[in-house]
């Protein structure tokens, strides 16, 4: 039989590159993938009796008091806002459509109001739950005559 030399002194070793590209592959998917923390202003909603906690995912969209506009959390304009909707419009499946939740300062003007309302219902969502915060005081214990 016929014996061959190794001309190298080290033994030979697995190739780890593969592996590498897998991980930092891997890495990259799940720092894109991850959750980011939405951040937004605190704004004081209007208080409501019949108010009750929404579950799920939906679009958030913020008019403050001087008629300015956030889409979870980011700053927004009505232009913005109706490209948003259009895009969540394809995203959307069919069988489940999305949801918007609308938060609006009790000190915000009703006309922007109403044209986000119309926005919202022209790109052919119905799902629309307008955002309030929870009134636990009795019923005429907050000044108001019933």
């Amino acid at each position: 039989m016929i014996s061959f030399k190794h001309s190298s002194r080290h033994p030979a070793a697995p190739d780890i590159t593969p592996l590498l590209d897998v991980v930092f592959i891997l890495l990259i998917f799940f720092v894109i993938s991850a959750v980011f923390t939405a951040r937004g202003m605190d704004m004081a909603l209007p208080d409501a009796e019949t108010a009750h906690p929404v579950s799920g995912k939906s679009l958030e969209i913020e008019l403050r008091s001087d008629g300015s506009l956030s889409c979870d959390g980011t700053p927004a304009t009505m232009r913005d806002l109706s490209f948003i909707l259009d895009r969540a419009a394809v995203l959307a499946p069919a069988s489940q459509p999305g949801r918007i939740l609308l938060k609006a300062s009790p000190d915000a003007e009703v006309a922007p109001f109403v044209k986000v309302v119309d926005m919202v219902r022209k790109h052919g969502f119905n799902n629309l739950i307008i955002g309030t915060r929870v009134n636990t005081s009795p019923p005429g214990l907050d000044g108001d005559m019933r």
